[in-house]
């Protein structure tokens, strides 16, 4: 259901609040002249069901990319809730989760998590999460906040909007999921040999920003720099190494002092290859996610949802309707 402003969307939540099949909510907010806190958090409070959401730099509804608005999934299950503060020590995260996870069986289970994107805990806490629930449950997460890379209140836990935090949703019941990308690797595994929070320093022992550049000049020809970096490295992502599934995607948006800083942690010690794709090969892996989400499905009323990396956008550009329209 999307709401294009303030008022839709308070009108909205009073429908579904009204509505006992919905149980619980799911909230994503376009970051493009999106309410503040102090403007929203009085149209949350009149929801009184679980919620749980955040603000991203789009969002898409109807098949459509939307840079404004709201996107409002109504849920029939009902959402255990925690707000996860990650500006605390590691023991209080970890007793956090662990005490949620307590609460719940783990047969069955499924798990939404929101994180602010700009956290410097987000892969602590998702290893957290994984300690806690283990293999058997299933995880659908996104980051949240904004394109500026500025620190916001990006998370939405009931009445709240938060930064520097992460909100979980359990929920009884199993989520279908589908996963792929469609980037290929161009290098052999280069081993990431120090970090610093979100940014490489070396790899293979040498400074970061050398290394990558090198690959991308044998790859394609093209002298990256540091005036040119975004534009040329939404086309060359890292690609972590992971035995059992597909590599896990880490996006460079940045170079100064030979460091490569990164939208996600990427542990030191880790190996990667530095990817490469183009719009046929990124379309393949969208519907390869489709379908894999859609194994084994029968039930046509199902509730269906997707969350796309903005890197995507970026790299596609007005192709990326492409990938919407599969």
């Amino acid at each position: 259901m999307y709401c294009n402003n303030l008022e839709s969307l308070t009108s909205t939540l009073s429908e579904l609040q009204q509505q006992p099949k919905v149980q619980s909510v799911l909230l994503f907010v376009a970051d493009k002249g999106h309410p503040d806190k102090k403007t929203i958090e009085p149209v949350l409070k009149q929801f009184t069901k679980p919620l749980m959401g955040g603000v991203f730099p789009e969002i898409i509804a109807d098949g459509e990319r939307r840079e404004t608005g709201f996107l409002v999934l109504p849920l029939f299950n009902k959402l255990n809730t925690v707000l996860v503060d990650l500006s605390l020590d590691v023991s209080e995260i970890k007793k956090s989760i662990h005490t949620h996870a307590q609460q719940e069986a783990v047969k069955n289970v499924s798990l939404f998590c929101i994180t602010d994107a700009l956290t410097s805990e987000k892969t602590t806490m998702i290893d957290l999460l994984y300690d806690s629930w283990g293999p058997e449950a299933n995880y659908v997460g996104a980051g949240a906040g904004s394109l500026s890379f500025k620190p916001l209140p990006c998370i939405i836990h009931q009445h709240t909007m938060v930064g520097n935090a992460a909100v979980i949703g359990v929920i009884d019941v199993t989520v279908n999921i589908g996963v792929a990308h469609g980037w290929a690797p161009v290098s052999e595994a280069i081993k990431v040999t120090e970090t610093e929070g979100n940014s490489i320093i070396s790899l293979n022992w040498e400074p970061a920003f050398d290394v990558y550049r090198e690959q991308i000049l044998r790859h394609s020809g093209v002298e990256i720099s540091p005036e040119n970096f975004f534009d040329v490295a939404k086309s060359y992502p890292l690609g972590l190494i992971r035995l059992d599934s597909e590599m896990t995607i880490r996006d460079p948006y940045a170079t100064n002092n030979g460091w490569l800083h990164i939208v996600d942690n990427v542990p030191e010690g880790d190996y990667i290859r530095i990817m490469n794709g183009n719009i046929n090969s990124l379309l393949e892996g969208a519907s390869k996610a489709f379908k894999d989400s859609h194994a084994n499905i029968s039930d046509e009323t199902s509730q269906q949802f997707c969350v796309d990396c903005i890197s995507r956008v970026l790299y596609m550009q007005d192709e990326f309707d492409r990938e919407l329209a599969l």
